[in-house]
């Protein structure tokens, strides 16, 4: 249940999700092709839009003290980053060569539930009306923390 993670835990699976896409742009440009990498920064831009989105969304509510765009509205959003961040890592996995090692740690990769993110964006949302300005200020310097690097910075694994 939402009221069961903190927001500590809320934004370290925002950040576990940032880590797991930008692995898989180290795979991509490890091993993809120039258009197949063309294809993948574009896939990956858009999960970045809607993860990025959704973090500076966050951030704004915790600085006003108020409520974020409507908690529907976070987990559509949620859902598409997560669906978007998925295709992209799965196409990746496609392109892998066929050793195991490469291969194991793609599909952990492409593994994974959206769930546990959306109960992430809930409690960090519950936590925006929070009376202690200095707990807010410190959720938003994680939150900043865990927003995508650009695919450009993110260097092959090789």
């Amino acid at each position: 249940m939402t009221e069961d993670i903190g927001w500590q835990e809320a934004v370290a699976r925002l950040a576990y999700e940032r880590t797991r896409a930008e692995t898989c742009v180290k795979a991509l440009k490890a091993c993809g092709d120039p258009a197949a990498i063309k294809r993948g920064e574009i896939a990956y831009g858009e999960a970045k839009a809607e993860y990025d989105g959704i973090i500076q969304g966050l951030i704004v509510a915790l600085a006003r003290k108020g409520e974020p765009a409507s908690l529907p509205d976070l987990e559509a959003r949620m859902q598409r980053g997560f669906a978007a961040r998925d295709a992209f890592c799965k196409s990746v996995r496609a392109l892998a060569p066929s050793s195991a090692g490469q291969k194991s740690v793609i599909a952990d990769i492409v593994r994974g539930a959206v769930g546990p993110v959306i109960d992430a964006i809930k409690a960090i949302w519950m936590r925006s009306k929070d009376d202690d300005s200095l707990m807010r200020k410190t959720i938003q310097t994680q939150l900043e923390a865990a927003l995508w690097s650009a695919f450009a910075s993110i260097s092959s694994s090789t």
